[in-house]
């Protein structure tokens, strides 16, 4: 079992578990029920998810809504690299909670054919309030039935840089002016240094996951004309890419040069981010939902965040990426005694009472961007947003080109060593060549690819290479076609 993190089911068309969210930190305290009980008993509905900043919001929700559904709603945090193991684990034991979120890891044709996903039926008020291309076949819905619903903008990023507003001026640097390319990073790095500021840290341990997924953004900011080493124009996959070798070699310019705290080499998510709001660098690399988990370690730290884009080469260069339609952030269990309750509770997720709460909370964006500009969120946030909303484009996908290759994803494999941990190897000298390792991972994936789509072929499957390749996109624009 791989984990999902955030950014995952934002629509690849790819094997699932490669991507999002994470991945979302935050405390390693739990809130509202323990364990994975799920299934929930007569009466009580198990609400679980991993979105650490939305837990005082859950808890409180959870409290409205056993009055509202007429049943004790439980909820549940678990700390992201806990989340799908436990689900994992209460799945196989036919205990899932009624609601959770998406961290399982499986492409969605995977979870309805393993039994981990209920069918939602949705309200006609609800569904007036997805946006048009909301929903997709082989992303949310499969042979047309719905089983995930979106609550999240695909507009977002996992690698923004994020600061510590009483550092940068205890280096002389301008918290209104942040580095945007690599020569500023290095330098304003150097700055921090010699005011006695640890510079930088970043999500490097674990099982790699953030760090593959920072890196796969950043080589799009380098100019990789894909996603997650997939070419969009020609279908091929090109981790060896030059974009690749770049960014991978910046960070171990980075790592060699003492810029990073020490110890970084072992942090998840949420040590790192930790370390960040406890005010022990200067910079932390981290999604956009880092003002929110940093709010829920360290309240009092939110007035000294500061917001900076993601980073690019060269000054000057557009620090575009791409994403896929809204992917899945909730799912029903089919082991809940109670789904239609289960999916009211789903439901009230889309009213204006939670949607200003998310924001306020400061994790991932909702649907509608427009929400975030009139909110109470810090100032810092709202930077983020728009930075996304200007430079996050939406990317071609083979499954909503032919919804059919979602009888592919089912049948991939995760790939090791992937991207992360190709980095912490080349970081911690045991791997020497890196484009060789990451050719070696383009053949892998290109493998996998292909015994996926013979074995869904063999099951009917209509799919071809053809699927892959989309030889009208264009750089810096949604894809419309």
């Amino acid at each position: 079992m791989t984990r999902l993190t955030r950014r995952g089911f934002l629509g690849t068309s790819a094997l699932a578990a490669a991507g999002l969210a994470a991945g979302c930190g935050g405390s390693e305290e739990t809130s509202g029920s323990s364990g994975s009980s799920g299934g929930g008993g007569s009466g009580t509905l198990e609400w679980a998810d991993h979105f650490s900043s939305f837990q005082k919001l859950n808890d409180d929700w959870a409290a409205e809504q056993s009055s509202a559904l007429g049943a004790s709603v439980k909820h549940t945090y678990y700390d992201a690299s806990k989340a799908g193991q436990a689900f994992q684990l209460a799945h196989q034991a036919k205990k899932m909670p009624d609601v959770y979120s998406n961290v399982v890891g499986l492409p969605l044709a995977a979870l309805v054919g393993g039994k981990w996903v209920h069918e939602l039926k949705l309200s006609a008020e609800t569904k007036a309030k997805i946006p048009q291309n909301g929903l997709t076949e082989g992303i949310t819905t499969l042979d047309k039935k719905l089983y995930g619903f979106p609550l999240f903008s695909f507009r977002q990023s996992s690698t923004l840089v994020w600061m510590n507003k009483d550092h940068l001026d205890r280096a002389g640097l301008d918290p209104d002016s942040p580095p945007t390319d690599y020569a500023g990073f290095k330098d304003a790095c150097r700055k921090l240094s010699a005011a006695g500021v640890k510079p930088l840290t970043l999500a490097l341990g674990a099982d790699g996951g953030r760090v593959r997924d920072q890196v796969d953004d950043l080589a799009q900011a380098a100019g990789f004309p894909g996603y997650q080493g997939l070419k969009f124009a020609t279908g091929e996959y090109a981790y060896h890419d030059d974009s690749y070798v770049t960014v991978v070699e910046f960070l171990k310019e980075l790592y060699d040069s003492k810029y990073m705290l020490p110890g970084t080499n072992n942090l998840s998510v949420v040590d790192a981010r930790t370390r960040y709001a406890a005010g022990a660098v200067g910079i932390f690399v981290d999604g956009i939902w880092c003002a929110g988990g940093s709010k829920a370690l360290v309240p009092t730290f939110v007035d000294k965040i500061a917001f900076g884009p993601i980073l690019t080469p060269t000054s000057g260069a557009k620090p575009w990426t791409y994403r896929g339609r809204p992917g899945a952030t909730w799912f029903v269990s089919p082991d809940s005694r109670d789904p239609e309750k289960a999916t009211r509770l789903i439901e009230s997720l889309m009213t204006e009472e939670y949607q200003k709460g998310m924001i306020a909370a400061m994790d991932q964006p909702p649907l509608n961007l427009d929400l975030v500009a009139g909110s109470d969120a810090i100032d810092a946030y709202k930077k983020a947003v728009t930075f996304c909303k200007d430079n996050v484009f939406l990317m071609p996908q083979a499954i909503v080109k032919n919804p059919e290759v979602a009888k592919v994803d089912a049948q991939r494999k995760p790939i090791t060593p992937h991207v992360g941990n190709i980095v912490q190897g080349y970081l911690g000298g045991s791997i020497k060549n890196l484009r060789n390792e990451l050719r070696k991972l383009s053949d892998a994936s290109e493998a996998d690819r292909e015994q996926a789509m013979t074995k869904a072929k063999s099951s009917g499957a209509k799919v071809s290479e053809d699927d892959y390749v989309f030889a009208d996109w264009k750089p810096g624009a949604d894809y419309g076609g």
